[in-house]
């Protein structure tokens, strides 16, 4: 095989890559809303915690998961991505409605 023809397919290989990526990463979603949350909407499966909203089963960080207090209050901001190929994604942020930003 000639040196131009792998050229060129491994240029074909490359850009063939890169579309792959970037169609990837493009069909990310960020989504913030106000979600009221109960213990239902919080699942533990492997010593990880998972957000259900919206049927999709977010990953819920340890941080976020600590910041939540059902006892008192039940809704919350939440902001999270999800791939909508694979439809998973994780909590980035989350804080109580109402809640300012210099305290509670």
């Amino acid at each position: 095989m000639s040196r131009s023809k792998l050229f060129v397919i491994f240029l074909v290989f490359i850009l063939v890559g890169v579309f792959a990526a970037g169609f990837y990463t493009f069909n990310d979603a960020l989504v913030e809303k106000t979600v009221k949350i109960d213990e239902q909407n919080i699942v533990e499966k492997n010593g990880e915690y998972y957000l259900l909203i919206d049927e999709r089963e977010l990953i819920l960080p340890k941080k976020y998961y600590d910041k939540i207090e059902l006892e008192k209050y039940n809704e919350y901001k939440v902001k999270y991505v999800y791939n909508r190929l694979n439809n998973d994604g994780e909590v980035v942020m989350l804080k109580r409605y109402g809640e300012q930003p210099w305290g509670k």
